[in-house]
């Protein structure tokens, strides 16, 4: 049977080996985040650019994604999406439309340009 001290102490182990996983987890996202933002720097786009025009293409989505559903799956906050998707459109690589069913909702769609964009982008990416 263990003693409340046995059970502290194991506890103690199991935390630090579960803080060490996760900084050493933080740390490989922020190298790769930088390493990612340094390629698409070259390339005249943003990680979150990226992020973006990645999230439409893997949704597969014929309906495109709200803007709402775009910010949940960047992890983009709100204002930054809203200027890099306007980015975006300006360079036709997205298109907006407003939703047929809620006037207040503007759906976000991948154009062609945009997927071949995405294309070169995300093989660049894979090279470095």
């Amino acid at each position: 049977m263990r003693t409340p001290r046995e059970t502290v102490g194991d506890t103690g182990v199991e935390s630090a080996l579960a803080a060490a996983v996760l900084r050493e987890s933080v740390l490989g996202a922020r190298r790769a985040s930088r390493r990612a933002g340094e390629v698409l720097r070259s390339e005249g786009f943003t990680l979150d650019e990226w992020l973006v025009l990645d999230t439409l293409d893997s949704t597969g989505e014929p309906d495109g994604l709200t803007m709402s559903e775009l910010r949940e799956a960047t992890v983009t906050d709100k204002a930054t999406l809203g200027r890099r998707v306007d980015a975006l459109a300006t360079n036709a690589l997205v298109f907006r439309e407003v939703d047929g069913l809620d006037r207040r909702v503007i759906r976000v769609y991948l154009s062609a340009r945009g997927r071949d964009v995405l294309s070169r982008l995300t093989a660049r990416l894979a090279q470095d």
